[in-house]
């Protein structure tokens, strides 16, 4: 069995910004996709508020990628 260590790359917000600008979107344009409120996205973007994981699938799918990759963690194996 594999031991896996999750790893913080990025604050959660930031993570969020970059994978939003590396599509092209505005804030009102991936939250109107998302069927999000922008006042919603924006906090979540400053890490003033954690979104749900309901919300994060919603965002995630417009951006198409998973979770993981939206938030900025990565899972990494370790032999023993």
């Amino acid at each position: 069995m594999l031991n896996k260590q999750r790893i913080q790359l990025d604050t959660r917000g930031a993570a969020m910004t970059r994978a939003r600008m590396k599509e092209g979107l505005s804030q009102l344009e991936l939250a109107q996709l998302a069927g999000v409120s922008l006042t919603s996205l924006a906090r979540w973007e400053r890490d003033e508020t954690n979104a749900s994981i309901s919300s994060l699938e919603l965002v995630a799918d417009v951006l198409g990628i998973s979770i993981d990759e939206y938030v900025g963690h990565k899972v990494r194996g370790h032999k023993r």
